[in-house]
């Protein structure tokens, strides 16, 4: 079922067409002319003042932060899907990091970050540009450099767009190496499906941004507060990145997830919500709460 956006949020798409505990609000921004998709929770915080904009991975969309449920009681979560067909005149990097500071985005003038894997790319490079308007940065298994990705796992992970039938075989594989042993099938689920929405042009255009990607030499520049979160079992990117990561910004604090893969806010929510919260509520925003830029 086609998810229809409104002005009201509703529960889209259909409950019966996402996963048990993935069903979330949804609304649809146009942003510099393209469709965004914003999930939100029905009963979370509105003070704009704590607004975190949550950026998914390469195939994923906002959905996959709904085990972040619980922070919402104290944090406006804004899970941001970036468009699925990023217009040839930009690339899905640069595309996102105009979008998120357009003023037709809708964000207040100073948020908080959140971003896994392609995620993160987007987030540290937004933070990089734009450091005034980062209150807060959160880099969930941080892509910084290809040369830190193992490339065998991005190999792997273009096989969730390979055709039908054989996509069916093998994207649950794919999500269940990404998502590690305890992602629950759920998870995998919502993987799956969000993935097999994307054209290939496009997941190759936004595998092509990781290909290009060396920010390692910026970010000693970089004066946003920092939490680095990573799985000890990350397939994709290794351990010793996400150390790299954290030692090179400054004042950056690294948390490690022993038992998690590339997925920790899907496989080890408790932990991962625990230590977000903690580092948010150290970094509150200095700008006034009620001050929004005009869409």
């Amino acid at each position: 079922m086609l998810e229809v956006p409104s002005h009201a949020p509703a529960l889209v798409p259909a409950l019966e067409d996402i996963q048990r505990g993935y069903g979330l609000p949804m609304e649809e921004r146009r942003v510099r002319g393209e469709p965004i998709r914003l999930f939100t929770f029905p009963h979370g915080s509105q003070d704009p003042s704590r607004t975190v904009v949550c950026l998914p991975g390469l195939g994923a969309s906002g959905r996959s932060f709904a085990p972040l449920a619980p922070l919402a009681l104290e944090h406006r979560l804004l899970l941001w899907t970036p468009t699925l067909r990023t217009p040839l005149t930009h690339t899905p990097l640069q595309w996102n990091l105009e979008a998120l500071a357009d003023p037709s985005a809708g964000l207040p003038p100073r948020f908080a970050l959140l971003g896994s894997s392609f995620g993160s790319l987007i987030s540290l490079a937004f933070a990089l540009k734009h450091p005034e308007r980062v209150r807060a940065l959160v880099l969930v298994s941080p892509v910084t450099s290809v040369h830190r990705v193992r490339r065998w796992a991005l190999s792997l992970s273009t096989l969730v767009r390979i055709p039908k039938p054989f996509a069916f075989v093998f994207a649950p594989t794919v999500a269940r190496v990404l998502g590690g042993r305890y992602l629950p099938p759920e998870g995998r689920a919502e993987i799956v499906r969000e993935a097999r929405r994307l054209s290939p042009m496009e997941m190759l255009r936004r595998l092509r941004d990781i290909l290009d990607a060396d920010y390692l030499g910026a970010l000693e520049g970089l004066r946003v507060p920092t939490l680095v979160l990573h799985g000890a079992r990350d397939h994709l990117v290794p351990l010793s990145d996400a150390c790299d990561v954290a030692r090179r910004i400054p004042g950056a604090r690294l948390e490690v997830l022993r038992e998690a893969s590339h997925l920790p806010y899907m496989s080890h929510s408790h932990s991962f919500n625990a230590l977000v919260d903690d580092f948010l509520q150290d970094h509150p925003s200095q700008a006034p709460a009620s001050g929004l830029l005009t869409p």
